[in-house]
């Protein structure tokens, strides 16, 4: 049998393959670094906790900018330059922490990658929207997630091996080595994206066919190729507004607390720190096998239903740590928060997939960056807001308040997903009767009757089953 992964990488155009390319490239680079930057500056810069831990505040802050920024440039001058600027941004960055050596150096560089940050999570998703539609799409996504995980998971295991303290020089080498990652990466991205795309006249062009967005008695969309297009114009999407609440809500009882008050319910219970890091192994081992033997099934269910599924699997995993905080010290509690990190993986595989797809349904090719713009915004949103909660549960010393709390959000999220998916019209969630990316009617469409073809519709580009 063949695994699904490697069936559907075939599919994939091959700029779209190098792209998953680029991206692996990049992604070994970050693994190199990112595990290692508290550690750096406290004990190698000389930096106070508190010190460190303001400089990935404002790496993050930095990124709610980044996001709706790259998404205005790409709609406004073409993705393949801020591409281009936004992996530059990420290399002057994270070479920047090399030279540090107080905090004036640290919040330049911090800046500067942060931006970056934010705005490749729109650059990427762009480029693969751009040139995917319906269930490849879906499955681009997912392959994107595994090389992402695949590069960090490789690049995390060579820095453990090379990092130490008692070298500087050591750490400075992986940030120069992260930095050139990017260049190369960056270099790959532009030359697979290609000559420039005018994206008013790539909207034009989706927006004239039969049922679409701009015809003749037809509810125009937010933002169409001849309406207004900032990002005043995109936010007045009511069906956009609801999934980036339910993605801001979905970061905060998830994500946002992954790399942030799970390893502090770990250090809370006074349990040994290699019970993450091995944690974080069974973790990215199950993002990867699972895209690896399951990304067609996954391309090909609704987003609205592979998000239910993400929320039901980090309630589990809050479930396993709650029943980790209520054992003794022993390697049952261990097990279980290993455990309690591959379940949360599940959720990881299939929100890989939903989330982007979903918000790339509902974009038009004018639109397309300010639509994932505002994505990227409410992820780092839900990522800045995550760990403040999760913070303050964890103030009085106690672990299972964390757990109670966002196993509790996680598992109300679920009748949110379902909701939000009967919510979006029909022809905006990749239902049978939305047109294609040229603005034709799919072949059911083509059977309605005249006067049903003749009620409002919406534009979606690229529409899946």
């Amino acid at each position: 049998m063949t695994i699904q992964s490697v069936a559907a990488l075939r599919e994939l155009p091959p700029r779209t393959r190098a792209v998953m390319g680029a991206n692996l490239i990049s992604a070994v680079g970050t693994g190199l670094v990112q595990p290692f930057l508290v550690l750096y500056l406290t004990r190698v810069r000389g930096f106070s906790v508190g010190t460190a831990t303001a400089v990935i505040s404002v790496i993050a802050a930095a990124s709610l900018v980044g996001g709706p920024l790259a998404g205005r440039l790409a709609d406004g001058f073409g993705v393949r330059g801020t591409a281009a600027a936004a992996m530059t941004s990420a290399a002057v960055g994270t070479a920047g922490f090399a030279l540090v050596t107080d905090v004036r150096g640290a919040v330049p560089a911090g800046l500067a990658y942060g931006l970056a940050h934010g705005a490749m999570v729109s650059v990427w998703s762009i480029v693969i929207a751009e040139r995917t539609e319906g269930e490849t799409r879906s499955a681009a996504f997912g392959l994107q997630f595994v090389a992402l995980n695949a590069g960090v998971g490789l690049g995390g295991v060579l820095g453990g091996i090379f990092a130490s303290s008692a070298h500087p020089g050591r750490f400075q080498l992986l940030y120069v080595c992260d930095a050139l990652s990017f260049l190369v990466a960056g270099a790959v991205l532009v030359l697979a994206i290609g000559r420039r795309r005018d994206p008013v006249a790539a909207s034009t062009s989706t927006s004239t066919g039969p049922g679409s967005a701009t015809g003749p008695g037809s509810a125009t969309g937010p933002a169409s190729a001849t309406g207004p297009r900032g990002y005043g114009a995109v936010l007045r999407d009511r069906a956009l507004l609801k999934v980036l609440a339910f993605t801001v809500a979905l970061m905060v009882f998830g994500y946002g607390q992954l790399e942030s008050s799970i390893p502090g319910l770990v250090a809370v219970r006074g349990m040994d720190a290699r019970i993450m890091a091995w944690a974080f192994v069974a973790n990215t081992c199950c993002v990867v096998l699972i895209q690896f033997a399951a990304i067609t099934r996954i391309s090909r269910a609704r987003p609205t239903v592979l998000l239910a599924a993400t929320a039901a699997s980090w309630a589990g995993c809050w479930l396993v740590l709650l029943l980790a905080t209520v054992t003794g010290r022993t390697p049952v509690e261990a097990a279980l928060v290993i455990g309690a990190l591959a379940v949360f993986a599940v959720g990881e595989a299939l929100l890989a997939v939903a989330l982007p797809t979903l918000v790339n349904q509902l974009a038009h090719d004018a639109v397309r960056g300010r639509y994932n713009g505002a994505y990227s915004a409410a992820m780092s949103t839900g990522l800045v807001l995550g760990p403040l909660l999760g913070g303050l549960l964890l103030a009085g010393g106690r672990a299972w308040p964390l757990a109670v709390v966002m196993g509790l959000g996680a598992l109300t999220c679920i009748p949110g997903a379902l909701l939000l998916g009967r919510r979006l019209p029909e022809a905006r969630r990749g239902g049978r009767g939305a047109p294609d990316a040229n603005g034709a009617g799919n072949e059911e469409a083509s059977k309605e009757p005249r006067e049903a073809q003749g009620r409002p519709r919406r534009l979606e580009s690229g529409g899946v089953r």
